[in-house]
C-alpha cells in the first residue's frame, strides 16, 4: 500500500518554505528567487524520492483502487532542474508513485517541451511534461519538428497548468488594462523566449507596436524590477504564477497586473489556437484584490497513444483525485481546482484510458 499524499506533500511544502526563507538572505529580487526556486525545487524532489522510499514499505493508498500496476518503472519528462515545469514534474510523480500500487515514477530533467514531445514519440519515455503550442506543432509536425515529421502517436492525459501573460504595473499608474499603457516603455522578455512571443502578440492586440510604443528585451527579474523603480511602464512574464520575481515585485511596491478584453483575446487566440483564456485569480499576488482576465497555454503531461489504457485510467484518477494535496505543494497547480481544466479545451488528444476516466466522472460527454 501506499503512503498517504497529504503527509508526502506538506513536507515539501516545509521544505520549500524554509528553503524561500533561506534564499531571502540575498540581495536583488532575480537573484533571491532563483535562489529561493532552486532551493524549493531541489527540496521537492529529495522529498520525492523520499516519499517513493517510504511507499515502498507501507501506508495507505490515496487512489487507485483495486488496480496494481505490474510492470517496470516510468519516466516523467520535466525540464531544467531550477523551472517550474520540473517542480510540476516533481509533484506529480511523486503524486502517482504513492497514489498507484507497485508505481513508480521518476521526474528527469530535459531541455522541456520538445524535447520530451520527441522522446514520448520515440518511446524513449513513457510520459513528459509539454506546453500545449508544442505539443500541437509536435502532432502537426511543424515550426521545430518540420524536420522530423509529424509525431502523431502523442496523446495526453490530461492539463496541469498553464503559462499565463502576467503583465505588472506600477498601481499609481491607474491603468487597468494593457491598452491603458499604450505609448508607454514595455519589458517584453528575453529575445526569441516565449515571453517575447506571447508579449508581442498581446501588445499587437492591444494595438501598440514599436512604432508607437518603446519594446525592450529584458530578464523577468529585470522587468519586474524596472516596473518599480519607474523606469517601465510595464513588463511581461509569460509563465504560471505566481512569477516569483513579480510576487517579491509586490511585497515592496504596490503593484497591479494588467488585463485584456474579451475582443483583444479573442483576436490572439485567432491568431495561435494553441492559446486560450484564462485568468489570474485575485489574491495570487500581494494587493491584488481582482481576477485578471489574460491568455496562455495549457501545459500537459503527454504519453505515447499505445500506453497502457489501465495505467493511463489510473494515472489521470490519481491526478484528479490528488489535486487538493498537489496544488498545497505547489501552487502553479492551482488550475487542477477546477476539474474541468484537465480535459477540456486540449491542444492534443487524450489518450482512451484518461478519456474513459474523464467520462466516467461526467467531465467529458
Amino acid at each position: 500500500m501506499k503512503k498517504n499524499l497529504r503527509s508526502c506533500l506538506s513536507v515539501i511544502v516545509a521544505a520549500a518554505m524554509v528553503a524561500a526563507m533561506a534564499a531571502c538572505g540575498g540581495s536583488g529580487s532575480g537573484s533571491t528567487t532563483a535562489a529561493a526556486t532552486e532551493a524549493a525545487t531541489t527540496a521537492a524532489s529529495t522529498t520525492a524520492a523520499a516519499a517513493e522510499t517510504t511507499a515502498a514499505s507501507g501506508g495507505s493508498a490515496s487512489s487507485g483502487g483495486d488496480y496494481t500496476y505490474t510492470g517496470s518503472r516510468l519516466t516523467l519528462g520535466g525540464a531544467d532542474s531550477t523551472g517550474q515545469m520540473y517542480a510540476a514534474a516533481a509533484t506529480i510523480a511523486t503524486t502517482l508513485t504513492n497514489a498507484i500500487d507497485g508505481l513508480n515514477v521518476d521526474a528527469t530533467t530535459s531541455s522541456g517541451s520538445n524535447e520530451n514531445a520527441l522522446k514520448v514519440q520515440q518511446g524513449e519515455i513513457e510520459l513528459g511534461m509539454c506546453s500545449g503550442d508544442a505539443a500541437a506543432n509536435a502532432i502537426a509536425g511543424r515550426g521545430k519538428f518540420q524536420d522530423v515529421g509529424p509525431c502523431e502517436d502523442i496523446v495526453c492525459i490530461g492539463a496541469v497548468y498553464a503559462s499565463m501573460s502576467n503583465w505588472i504595473a506600477l498601481k499609481s499608474s491607474g491603468f487597468t488594462y494593457l491598452h491603458d499603457a499604450k505609448g508607454g516603455n514595455f519589458g517584453i522578455g528575453p529575445a526569441a523566449s516565449s515571453t517575447e512571443a506571447t508579449s508581442l502578440a498581446g501588445l499587437a492586440a492591444c494595438g501598440i507596436t514599436k512604432d508607437n510604443s518603446t519594446l525592450q528585451n529584458v530578464t523577468l527579474g529585470d522587468g519586474a524590477d524596472n516596473v518599480c523603480n519607474g523606469t517601465m511602464s510595464a513588463a511581461n512574464a509569460f509563465s504560471g504564477p505566481p512569477v516569483g520575481t513579480q510576487l517579491n515585485a509586490s511585497v515592496t511596491k504596490d503593484c497591479v497586473w494588467l488585463g485584456f478584453t474579451d475582443e483583444e483575446l479573442d483576436a490572439i487566440i485567432k491568431e495561435n489556437p494553441s492559446y486560450s483564456k484564462q485568468v489570474i485569480p485575485a489574491g495570487t499576488y500581494n494587493g491584488q484584490d481582482a481576477d485578471v482576465p489574460t491568455f496562455g497555454v495549457k501545459t500537459l503531461v503527454i504519453c505515447n497513444k499505445n500506453a497502457d489504457e489501465e495505467l493511463i485510467y489510473n494515472c489521470a484518477k490519481a491526478i484528479h483525485d490528488n489535486a487538493a494535496d498537489m496544488i498545497a505543494g505547489n501552487a502553479s497547480l492551482a488550475p487542477l481546482g477546477d476539474p474541468a481544466f484537465m480535459c477540456n479545451d486540449l491542444p492534443a488528444p487524450l489518450h482512451p484510458g484518461a478519456e474513459k476516466y474523464y467520462k466516467e466522472i461526467g467531465l467529458l460527454k
